[in-house]
């Protein structure tokens, strides 16, 4: 239940900051593939899936790695 709060949140931030697409999703997503964290594309800290979230212009790492 938790996840998809934290998921409506950042899609309501998204949308409402114009849904900008990050133009270094593709470096995020490196960022997070090199990180212990990561698990079949998913964060186990925050549980977003990181292939969305690495576009999202409003979020950002829980462990502040970008």
């Amino acid at each position: 239940m938790r996840l998809v709060v934290r998921f409506i949140k950042a899609i309501t931030c998204w949308l409402v900051g114009g849904c900008k697409v990050s133009l270094t999703a593709s470096e995020r997503m490196e960022i997070c593939k090199k990180c212990p964290h990561h698990s079949r594309g998913v964060c186990e800290i925050c549980g977003c899936v990181l292939k969305m979230k690495t576009k999202m212009d409003t979020e950002q790492c829980p462990i502040d790695k970008w």
